[in-house]
């Protein structure tokens, strides 16, 4: 060992230090010593022809480079010779390999220790502890090279054993390898021996990539242009930082600043940072513009479709401009030949209007067709409605609207189509042309009809056009026929309207009026109506009949809480009195006209209140005439006449439909049974 040359700047510093100056000088031995080191070259040795075995074994041992300019040689058996004290603090030292009789020799040869083992029950050749689980073999000690620190270059300390106990212990896998190995070793159980030479490491093989490689590494994680942006938030203001600008974060390792070269390894790699930021560059301005590309590709097509669209437009306008020229050579030949006056749409324009029907569907309402449409409907229907008697023919038009509505457009149809009114924001509605026919003309003629020749008592006609005019009508002309001439009408009839002197019945001619105008809009035409009757039946008596008569329709049309009230206001008072004060039970002579109008509102009546009525006033006073009846002497009582009485007041009863009343079943269930009691001599 004192003869093998040590260098110990290993190679870190090239600079000179006497003249403080650096030196590039590089000599045949400093390449041939850093190829050693990188690549594990190694030259061959000369085999002299000695005949010592030890020296050729010393020769074929491998030699283990760790990136070093020195390669380390593998410990000699026999004992290395002590160095003096001065060369020890020179020299590092370094660790021998043991000897193979190493754990022998400390087993057999100091007798002393083996009898202590002994005495604590070891055995040779068992693991240590009282059961023998411990280990068998000594702890392995792995070389490390001379100048490496721990953990250096992802060196490992742990020994081939004691990767595979752990292993073991942690209940992990073993490869085949380490399986193989661990069987070879385990079943010996060998204890202090040495597991021989170390096998070589080799350095890992450098792979360099491609241009082509780093292209395509940068293409596929490269982000579009417009999302490479990095905001810089380390300084006291936020910045916009290019990719290319920022500086690579790996920091080198220290295998890069231990080796030999460094200026040159850094001119290196500058060199090809430089090479790998143009590529990226080229990479990126290549998906720059095969963004840019694909964008014009799509422009190019977008335009394509344009030019054709247009070019189908421009096909729709001229046919469409033919049948408006055919159009407008129909309507005048029609107002010259006096076609006007039959007013039919169909047999004028049904041919041409087929047409647009069913070519251009889909643009009525971008090409605004209704208006073309309109343009030659218009002057016929105008013509026509010179002439049109409303009340007489109310029908007239309507299967011509009906029959081409397509092409007559309305505000109405967006809610027809979706089924609901749309909720937003509420902007103008603009006319239709079909709608401003339809206001200007149609209406105008329907309005003077109704103001001037309809008769209130007789709302067929207007019924009938309303009904048949409904679907096809606008909703705001609709409601505005509604609101505006027939609802005024009916109010001002009704205010004049007086139940004693009117000799037609209101519900003639209020009535028909509810399949059109719904309760909810004669809500208060009703209110009205009941007011009018409430204030003349104060006046009323239950022999009058005619009450009965004109309040009866309205059963089904006022709500059961508004019949109750009014019942019980109006109604109800009076029979109350009338069968108090002017019905008697008289078997004798029995008068039933005071009961006959009272049972007359059986209908109206609620059946609680009715038999209530009937326990008070009826059943109290004809169980006081049964039981004086029965009270007379048994001489002078015939039960059958009593029995014939009692079936004959069921009879009445039951033919009005009361057999089912609860209170008047106790009421005649109550006679029955005071009838039984006087039958058995029992009091009553």
């Amino acid at each position: 060992m004192g003869k093998r040359k040590t260098y110990m700047d290993d190679g870190d510093d090239s600079s000179d230090e006497e003249s403080g100056r650096i030196n590039f000088n590089i000599t045949d031995h400093d390449l041939q010593e850093e190829m050693e080191g990188f690549s594990g070259f190694q030259r061959k040795r000369r085999h002299r022809n000695d005949s010592s075995e030890e020296e050729e074994e010393e020769e074929n041992v491998p030699r283990v480079s760790l990136g070093f300019g020195k390669a380390f040689q593998p410990a000699k058996s026999q004992q290395p010779e002590t160095p003096t004290k001065k060369e020890s603090s020179m020299k590092r030292p370094t660790m021998a390999a043991p000897d193979l009789n190493f754990g022998q020799f400390n087993v057999h040869s100091n007798a002393f220790g083996q009898k202590m083992l002994e005495k604590m029950g070891w055995k040779v050749g068992q693991g240590l502890g009282a059961s023998g689980e411990g280990i068998v073999n000594p702890i392995e000690a792995k070389q490390r090279p001379s100048g490496v620190g721990i953990g250096f270059g992802g060196f490992d300390e742990r020994t081939k054993q004691a990767k595979i106990d752990a292993k073991l212990r942690k209940g992990k896998p073993l490869s085949d390898e380490e399986d193989e190995e661990g069987k070879q070793t385990r079943p010996k159980r060998e204890a202090w021996k040495s597991k021989g030479q170390q096998k070589k490491q080799r350095k890992p093989k450098t792979v360099y990539k491609t241009a082509a490689e780093i292209i395509a590494e940068a293409e596929a994680t490269q982000l579009p242009p417009a999302q490479q942006k990095v905001l810089d938030m380390t300084g006291p203001g936020i910045r916009e930082v290019n990719l290319a600008d920022i500086k690579g974060s790996e920091s080198p390792t220290v295998w890069e600043t231990t080796t030999r070269l460094p200026e040159l390894r850094h001119n290196l790699q500058l060199i090809v940072d430089l090479a790998k930021s143009d590529l990226e560059n080229l990479s990126r301005e290549k998906q720059n513009t095969s963004f840019e590309m694909n964008t014009l590709q799509e422009e190019l097509n977008t335009i394509g479709k344009n030019i054709e669209r247009d070019r189908e437009q421009l096909r729709k306008v001229e046919r469409i401009k033919e049948i408006a020229v055919d159009l407008e050579r129909i309507s005048k030949d029609a107002l010259a030949t006096g076609a006007y006056e039959i007013g039919n749409i169909t047999a004028l324009f049904g041919e041409k209007f087929d047409v647009l029907e069913k070519e251009f569907a889909m643009d009525i309402k971008t090409m605004n067709l209704d208006a073309l449409v309109v343009s030659v409907w218009a002057p016929v229907l105008k013509y026509k409605s010179m002439h049109w008697n409303v009340l007489e023919n109310p029908s007239w038009g309507v299967l011509d609207i009906k029959r081409w509505k397509k092409l007559l457009l309305s505000n109405d149809d967006d809610e027809a189509e979706w089924g609901w009114v749309k909720r937003g924001p509420t902007k103008q509605l603009v006319c239709t042309p079909y709608e401003t026919m339809m206001n200007t003309i149609w209406l105008s003629k329907v309005r003077s009809a109704i103001n001037n020749q309809w008769d209130i008592h007789d709302p067929d006609p207007l019924i009938q056009l309303m009904d048949e005019w409904e679907p096809v009508l606008p909703r705001f002309i609709f409601e505005n026929i509604i609101y505006q001439l027939i609802l005024p009408k009916i109010s001002r009839a009704v205010e004049n309207w007086n139940p004693k002197t009117d000799e037609i019945m209101i519900h003639t001619w209020i009535h028909p009026w509810l399949s059109i105008l719904k309760p909810w809009r004669l809500n208060d035409l009703l209110t009205t109506i009941r007011q009018k009757l409430s204030t003349v039946l104060r006046q009323w008596h239950p022999s009058d009949e005619s009450a009965l008569h004109i309040i009866l329709p309205w059963k089904d049309i006022w709500t059961g809480e508004q019949i109750e009230q009014f019942v019980l206001r109006s109604i109800l008072p009076k029979l109350t009195n009338t069968l108090r004060d002017e019905f008697e039970v008289n078997p004798r002579d029995q008068q039933l006209e005071p009961l006959i109008w009272c049972l007359s509102w059986k209908d109206l009546i609620p059946q609680t209140v009715l038999g209530q009525l009937l326990e008070n006033e009826f059943f109290n006073k004809w169980h006081h005439v049964l039981f004086q009846w029965l009270l007379l002497d048994i001489t002078q009582v015939n039960y059958d006449e009593i029995c014939e009485w009692y079936l004959w007041w069921r009879k009445i009863f039951d033919s009005y439909g009361l057999d089912t009343n609860k209170w008047v079943m106790q009421g005649f269930k109550h006679g029955l049974d005071l009838m039984n009691k006087a039958l058995h001599d029992k009091k009553i």
